[in-house]
């Protein structure tokens, strides 16, 4: 994966109460990045992983948003899934600046140019 995907993905990383985040290229190569010990970068490394089935059944390139959010006691989990293959997936804690702030970096991520 190039480094302009792992410095936008670790800027996002940034925002207060944002656990962990990974990237997952087209061609299948993650990259996860872990803000917090209680979401180690593995935990977002499996959650990419197994977003395979549900992305090809619950998003089609018509549907919109092209993201789900599932809601833990802790926090939230937000999967964006891309036209390109590309998918992001961002852990957050509840009650922090990053829970608000979800819906505008998946905007983000729909829009960026990231080249694998």
């Amino acid at each position: 994966m190039n480094n302009s995907a792992l410095q936008w993905l670790v800027s996002r990383a940034s925002l207060p109460g944002t656990l962990a985040c990974g990237l997952r290229a087209p061609d299948g190569q993650l990259i996860c990045h872990s803000v917090n010990d209680a979401c180690p970068a593995s935990i977002v490394e499996k959650i990419l992983g197994r977003f395979d089935n549900l992305a090809a059944a619950a998003i089609t390139e018509s549907s919109l948003p092209h993201w789900s959010t599932w809601a833990f006691e802790q926090g939230q989990v937000r999967l964006v899934e891309r036209p390109d293959g590309w998918r992001l997936a961002l852990v957050v804690r509840t009650g922090t600046d990053a829970v608000p702030a979800l819906d505008q970096l998946s905007q983000e991520f729909l829009t960026t140019q990231l080249e694998s």
